[in-house]
């Protein structure tokens, strides 16, 4: 299952159409048996999957636009001046070939790379939320702390601030906030973009924060102030400030040193969670790479037809040379679009699964309070019949029973003369 996703900055309805990219979203097994389904091949070639296909949309204008043109314009000269060809020896592309298939496929596995640690991230920090959740749940307070109410509070705090982190590194990591409904144009304003996003952050922070309790509040306009450049890093501060002030003080929560240490580790996996992301973010595939390569497919591809020409004539040159053209350039589209994980990656379905899981811990915390709490006013001692055990259960009782003689049995001869 994939979803079409536009993060183009053009005005016109056609480019926003043409610069559509594919979100693969969370897999169920459905969609696996749909994706791996014998007809997957011949499907691909359907009319409706042509037309949807973002690789030949993408390329389509201008690469491809542009490639034809060219070729074209060839071709139509060598009709006209036959004693004069415009040609090359098929050589020279044999051999270049094997150079830019290296390039590009190099370029490529670099883009995957990046690509699956962004995936290996988030999954780490999902993994990390959920256990983190779990802890402060059944940890906080320990058996020598406190459970009064600034403890309570601290810990509903805390769990909101871990359900918080993967939205506001959502926002933190694209320009939309995977939100399609914020048109971002090449005239918007980072200003405007920012304002945008931050509405739209509030919407989302107010389905955990309750906007009538004046503290949440609060906490909700201090996360989204204009002067707070990394909320994640704000987020984690603030359970950090949690749980070195409440959950590990001596007369509040109470934790010990090893589950204290925990709740450190966890904080600070996040936080290389975060760092690690913003590595990715900041920092593309060396950029005097990337050019060159750009150069040499664009160069190799506009010449191909030079080498096509003599071989296939003015007919199949063109159709020849779009077509390489189009393996070739769409190798490359792809490793520049993975090259940028976050855009590519279903971010709000990742939020959504930490969301609940932590709903689901909760009820389960409470419904095991709760269990335990009704099996200790149920509970009834059993009552033993001590007189009816006698000697069996306490041998210094007086009521001592005396052991019962069991006759023996009779013989067959004696049996029959008692008959």
């Amino acid at each position: 299952m994939s979803l079409q996703y536009c993060r183009d900055h053009s005005s016109s309805a056609l480019s926003r159409f043409l610069r559509k990219i594919t979100i693969d979203m969370s897999y169920s097994f459905r969609h696996w048996r749909r994706h791996q389904r014998a007809t997957r091949h011949l499907l691909l070639w359907t009319p409706r999957r042509i037309i949807t296909s973002d690789n030949i949309r993408r390329l389509l204008f201008p690469d491809l636009a542009f490639i034809g043109t060219t070729s074209s314009l060839l071709c139509y000269y060598n009709m006209l001046h036959p004693e004069a060809l415009l040609t090359v020896p098929v050589e020279c592309f044999t051999l270049t070939s094997v150079a830019l298939g290296l390039l590009a496929t190099f370029k490529t596995q670099t883009g995957y790379s990046r690509f699956n640690e962004g995936r290996s991230l988030w999954g780490l920090m999902i993994n990390e939320s959920r256990a983190l959740a779990s802890r402060i749940l059944v940890r906080v307070p320990s058996v020598h702390g406190q459970g009064g109410p600034e403890v309570i509070e601290a810990k509903r705090k805390a769990l909101k601030l871990v359900r918080t982190f993967p939205i506001v590194l959502k926002y933190h990591l694209t320009e939309d906030g995977c939100n399609p409904h914020i048109v971002i144009r090449h005239s918007s304003t980072e200003t405007e973009i920012r304002a945008a996003t931050t509405a739209a952050l509030r919407t989302e922070l107010h389905a955990l924060w309750n906007p009538s309790d004046p503290r949440q509040q609060a906490f909700v306009n201090h996360l989204v102030a204009p002067e707070i450049g990394n909320r994640p890093l704000y987020v984690l501060h603030e359970l950090q400030h949690v749980n070195a002030s409440v959950f590990a003080a001596p007369s509040l929560g109470a934790l010990d040193g090893p589950a204290a240490t925990e709740m450190d580790r966890s904080l600070t996996t996040l936080h290389n969670v975060l760092g690690a992301c913003e590595k990715i973010l900041r920092t593309p595939i060396y950029t005097p790479y990337t050019r060159f390569t750009s150069r040499f497919l664009h160069m190799w591809c506009n010449a191909l037809p030079l080498a096509m020409f003599p071989l296939a004539g003015p007919v199949m040159t063109v159709p020849i040379t779009l077509v390489t053209s189009f393996f070739m350039l769409g190798i490359e589209d792809i490793g520049s679009r993975v090259e940028q994980p976050f855009n590519v990656l279903p971010l709000w379905q990742y939020c959504q699964t930490v969301e609940q899981s932590c709903l689901q811990l909760i009820r389960h915390h409470e419904q095991l309070e709760q269990d335990m709490l009704d099996a200790f006013h149920e509970e009834e001692e059993f009552q033993w019949d001590l007189g009816s055990l006698g000697s069996y259960v306490d041998p210094l009782s007086e009521d001592v029973m005396e052991p019962r003689t069991v006759p023996p049995v009779a013989s067959g001869t004696q049996r029959d003369h008692e008959t």
